[in-house]
């Protein structure tokens, strides 16, 4: 019994190889050929993604005495006149560089790169409480991301900041966040929207409804400047600057301001760029390569 079970067995093998070994689909069609052209690590970013690439750079006096040659060089005429008068009676500023990063911010942040290579507090981010790290981000739309600009783990602050008119209040372990989206267009731009924020105070748990479902989640008190939010559509390569104004007050002296080590103060930059935009335009160059940052992409 058992042998005729192994001839049966034999003449259905010999019987697929000559029927040919697509008849196992219902229908009796011939599978769909998979392609091997493409290799692996080639795979697009989705339709509905960015990339996004954020530095914050931190300038020396010499750097600092010239930034308004810098500013003099950044459309801050690409922000709303209304947004820009918020802005500045907040002690910041904000503009936009369309396509090649500027010669002297070029040099900064390659400074800033050959900074982080040789300065062990630099590399541990130590060397001031605002560190000069570079990320690059795959945002989507209604999709938040978080960029820690400025964190103080423990004491209270007095911070004061410009609402109608001018305020301070005092939070305890303020951390200083910038909340980034951006809205892909599919035609090699993004609309981003780079909204400054501050969490204070103790982890408290709190109860958050999200998709018909109810869960506790930790986290801290925050405060939003909804109306500081600068919202620019840029191109595929183009780069949104923010800073302080020349006289430090505001949330400016707190969100672009940083004391180092040595206990001296230095203004800061923030810049985004959109780095690729799903469009048939090649990826354009970042500010910072891997091969030049090392390790300190994060």
């Amino acid at each position: 019994m058992r042998f005729n079970r192994l001839i049966l067995v034999a003449l259905c093998a010999s019987l697929a190889i000559q029927l040919g070994c697509a008849s196992w689909l219902p229908t009796g069609e011939e599978p769909i050929a998979v392609s091997g052209a493409k290799p692996f690590g080639s795979a697009q970013t989705a339709s509905d993604a960015a990339g996004v690439e954020t530095i914050l750079v931190r300038l020396n006096p010499q750097q600092a005495a010239l930034l308004p040659d810098l500013w003099a060089q950044i459309d801050e005429q690409a922000v709303q006149p209304e947004l820009r008068i918020a802005l500045d009676k907040n002690g910041m500023r904000a503009g936009k560089i369309s396509g090649h990063t500027p010669l002297l911010l070029d040099q900064w942040v390659r400074q800033t790169v050959q900074r982080i290579g040789e300065d062990p507090l630099e590399q541990a981010g130590f060397a001031a409480d605002v560190s000069s790290y570079s990320q690059l981000w795959r945002c989507r739309d209604n999709v938040r991301k978080e960029l820690s600009v400025r964190n103080f783990t423990a004491g209270s602050m007095t911070v004061g900041y410009y609402d109608v008119g001018p305020k301070e209040q005092v939070y305890d372990a303020p951390h200083f966040v910038y909340a980034i989206h951006a809205t892909p267009h599919g035609d090699g731009s993004a609309t981003v929207h780079l909204t400054p924020e501050m969490q204070h105070g103790e982890l408290v748990k709190k109860v958050v409804a999200r998709e018909l479902a109810v869960r506790q989640d930790t986290r801290r008190e925050s405060v939003v400047w909804e109306p500081l939010t600068v919202k620019l559509r840029i191109q595929q390569g183009d780069t949104v600057v923010i800073g302080p104004t020349s006289d430090s007050r505001g949330l400016g002296e707190h969100f672009f301001h940083t004391k180092t080590h040595k206990g001296d103060t230095q203004p800061v930059l923030m810049l985004v760029r959109l780095s690729e935009a799903n469009s048939n335009a090649p990826f354009t160059r970042p500010l910072v390569t891997q091969a030049e940052i090392h390790s300190s992409f994060r």
